[in-house]
């Protein structure tokens, strides 16, 4: 199952639509090989981490951002375990990444959290 091995990228790019930054998802679900997905995917990590480290963090300990008067949580960063592995497994099948693309342009199965995992 894609989303599980690979739930801290899905949760990261789906944060990013929430915040209606279209731009990472849509260059790892149409690239046409592995290369485009490493450079949006170093770019997205990068982003996120930014974001992540200056968003605030409320009474329950998530960190968010508010964006047009909601609370958007945000998630944890993808471990180096989990990038490593679906860049391998990018380059073995490219269709891995048009899958985790169109996960996280859908809702998830149950609420997310933000948070410090």
């Amino acid at each position: 199952m894609v989303e599980t091995e690979y739930e801290g990228i899905v949760k990261m790019l789906r944060f990013f639509v929430q915040t209606k930054n279209f731009s990472y998802v849509d260059r790892i679900g149409n690239a046409l090989n592995p290369e485009p997905v490493e450079v949006a995917l170093l770019e997205a990590i990068r982003a996120f981490r930014s974001i992540r480290e200056s968003a605030a963090v409320g009474e329950n300990g998530r960190r968010f951002v508010e964006k047009d008067g909601s609370k958007i949580p945000v998630p944890g960063i993808p471990t180096e375990m989990e990038v490593k592995e679906f860049l391998e497994a990018v380059h073995r099948d490219m269709s891995v990444a048009k899958l985790v693309a169109t996960l996280a342009l859908s809702y998830p199965s149950k609420r997310e959290e933000g948070g410090d995992e």
